[in-house]
């Protein structure tokens, strides 16, 4: 740290020595000579040749910051002495001198907490925001690097950029606010942060905590935000019973998320909880990762943060919450109380009676969320893929599991296919590999393949069996010669993140979802034409009726007008086809054609899954509740069955027939 001079500011603050100093200030400790005793001393610093009007605004940005921190008392709060300014007319923040690290100072040198000691601190910092959001302020920049920690106290800082009560905002139109990788899905949409814009950005501050390495990850500030915007944090592997917090704080949806309040009452009780089990009750050995996670990298200005972890996947939302029993980890008693805001259309959940016959059987067996379902081509054998780490098979006849789990793979499955002859699965994950296991034997075939350098999202095997196709968050899709097991031609290059990958019927065409959906020539590995959707949509899956006639796709539309919505289209116009479908409160994360193509299933971040008839476009019975998340779905081949894959740990079995005619009680 720099040592200080003799400068004295404002006749009384003697400079002792630099505590820390950006491109536009620096924090120093001082001794005020009047009061004797040391303080904290905020500068702003300005480039020389600043034009005026620049100046004005970060000089009145700094003055309010003083003011709307003067307004909070608060022992989580930094406490403002005075404001002063130097010979310069430059402003000075004279505040309490805080004897300790920030809480990314902490996560860089000694790797990620436990989480009962970040449940403590996150309860301070919420209970911090709670007095902010009653006094009608907005941090706007909640991040590890603002949080300060004091012995057992977490202290939080630098309200520079908060939003205040009656003053002017001093942000050009059109300026991105804040730290990228800590900012809420509205704030990048270009919509005004509200109290729940801290929420999120808390719980990104405490997944990083926990977990080591930040919430959201881009290679390049665009790929970052737009990860951000789709709301889908990279799975969770050391929250334990923190997870259902962190889902709910990084809910997508602002009017989702739990006040300050409720957020600290929360953490409050899981700082004091004992430790979660091990097993389903809490995060299971097996889902740890091989080597500890790495700390969090240096990265002032808060724009990538950690390159070397991989962008979130399509379903990486479903494995925050973990198993059932992690959820129920979490006495009734401090479950988070969502804001008493009305709900709007976008953000109700489905709640439809589910009257009729009994139409499910639970498949349990995964140790955390369920994320991927594939019926084996005879129908009589079942492969998910968990947050476990596992992939599993199940005799569907009996419901019940076919062997020991198989293992290999250290990070959540959330892809598995069947090849058409039965004989192999394949499964993608989020350590970047793709793995051949022998069916019937139940072993892995050779050694992973290897090539992607992201999460592998989705995978399809050609209808001849050839060829397997994998989609990874490196912005690829690679085909693969599945008897050799190598690399065919070149990578599938994308502009984004690949979130979905299908075959046509015939297998001479590939559907892949980035940013845009574009069909492929499988033999000359070229786009066929142009992209079907532009970015201004993102469709995170892809299916293709039996026939090869239509492609559907679930899809949302960023921003403020944001739908969701089924399309479908005419693979060999390229042009919508038919009416939408519109229902689900959630985004479709999955969605499968009946083999007769009578009928779609669709899979839902609102807690459903849906049957559509197609030719009506219409709903087939009720919403086919779930405990969570549906992350997907899946016919068996002779169209009687549906398969259902939920982020409480289970997958489930579904009688096609009884719950098309489910009707209420």
């Amino acid at each position: 740290m720099a040592q200080g001079s003799e400068r004295v500011v404002a006749g009384r603050y003697r400079l002792v020595e630099m505590l820390g100093e950006g491109g536009m200030g620096a924090v120093w400790r001082a001794r005020d000579e009047r009061m004797r005793r040391d303080v904290a001393l905020k500068q702003l610093k300005l480039p020389p040749g600043l034009e005026p009007g620049p100046r004005r605004v970060l000089v009145a940005r700094m003055e309010r910051e003083a003011r709307s921190v003067g307004m909070l008392k608060h022992r989580g709060v930094v406490t403002v002495y005075d404001q002063i300014h130097d010979e310069d007319g430059l402003p000075w923040i004279v505040m309490e001198l805080v004897r300790g690290r920030s809480l990314a100072a902490v996560l860089g040198d000694g790797g990620p907490l436990d989480e009962a000691e970040v449940a403590r601190i996150g309860a301070q910092v919420a209970s911090a925001l709670a007095a902010a959001h009653e006094a009608g302020i907005v941090h706007r920049d909640i991040k590890p690097a603002n949080i300060l920690l004091e012995g057992e106290r977490a202290v939080v800082t630098d309200f520079g950029i908060a939003v205040v009560p009656d003053e002017t905002t001093l942000t050009a139109t059109g300026a991105l606010v804040g730290t990228p990788a800590y900012l809420s899905p509205e704030q990048i949409d270009d919509r005004e942060a509200t109290a729940a814009s801290d929420i999120w950005s808390l719980g990104a501050t405490l997944y990083a905590a926990v977990e080591g390495r930040p919430a959201f990850t881009g290679r390049t500030p665009g790929a970052l935000l737009w990860a951000i915007s789709q709301g889908r944090p990279a799975p969770a592997q050391r929250a334990g019973r923190l997870a259902p917090v962190l889902t709910e704080l990084l809910q997508r949806d602002p009017a989702l998320r739990p006040t300050a309040e409720a957020a600290a009452a929360t953490l409050n009780a899981l700082a004091g909880a004992p430790p979660a089990p091990a097993g389903p009750a809490g995060t299971a050995p097996a889902s740890a990762p091989a080597s500890a996670p790495t700390a969090i990298a240096p990265d002032p200005a808060g724009l990538l943060g950690v390159p070397q972890y991989p962008a979130p996947s399509r379903r990486a939302v479903l494995v925050t919450l973990g198993s059932a029993g992690l959820a129920g980890a979490v006495p009734a008693g401090y479950l988070l109380t969502r804001d008493r805001r009305p709900e709007t259309p976008r953000s109700r959940r489905a709640t439809a009676p589910t009257g009729g016959p009994a139409t499910e059987r639970p498949l349990n067996g995964h140790t955390q969320a369920v994320l991927a379902v594939a019926f084996s081509p005879d129908g009589r054998i079942l492969a998910t893929g968990g947050g476990d780490n596992t992939v599993r098979l199940w005799n569907v006849a009996a419901g019940t599991p076919i062997g020991r789990p198989l293992t290999g793979h250290t990070r959540r499955v959330g892809a598995v296919a069947f090849s058409p002859d039965g004989r192999l699965v394949a499964s993608g994950s989020d350590d970047e590999t793709v793995r051949l296991w022998d069916v019937a034997a139940g072993t892995p075939i050779g050694e992973p393949l290897t090539r992607h350098s992201g999460v592998v999202q989705s995978l399809a095997f050609s209808p001849d069996g050839r060829t397997l196709a994998t989609a990874s968050y490196d912005d690829r899709v690679l085909l693969w010669n599945v008897r050799t097991r190598t690399q065919v031609g070149k990578p599938l290059a994308h502009d984004g993140g690949v979130r979905a990958v299908a075959f046509g019927p015939d297998g001479r065409t590939l559907a892949t979802s980035s940013l845009e959906v574009r069909l492929w020539d499988v033999a000359r590995r070229t786009p066929t034409h142009r992209p079907l959707i532009g970015q201004a949509h993102t469709a995170s899956t892809l299916a293709f009726s039996r026939d090869g006639a239509t492609l559907a796709m679930g899809l949302y539309v960023n921003g403020p007008l944001r739908t969701e919505a089924v399309q479908f289209w005419d693979p060999a116009t390229r042009k919508p086809k038919g009416r939408s479908l519109s229902g689900h409160s959630g985004t479709v994360d999955s969605l499968a054609f009946s083999p007769d193509g009578t009928t779609l299933a669709t899979g839902s971040g609102d807690d459903t899954a849906r049957l559509w008839n197609l030719a009506t476009r219409a709903p087939a019975g009720w919403p086919l509740t779930h405990p969570n998340d549906v992350g997907a779905v899946a016919f068996s081949p002779d169209g009687r069955t549906l398969a259902t894959a939920c982020l409480d740990g289970t997958a489930r079995l579904w009688d096609v027939a009884a719950a098309s005619r489910r009707t209420p009680a």
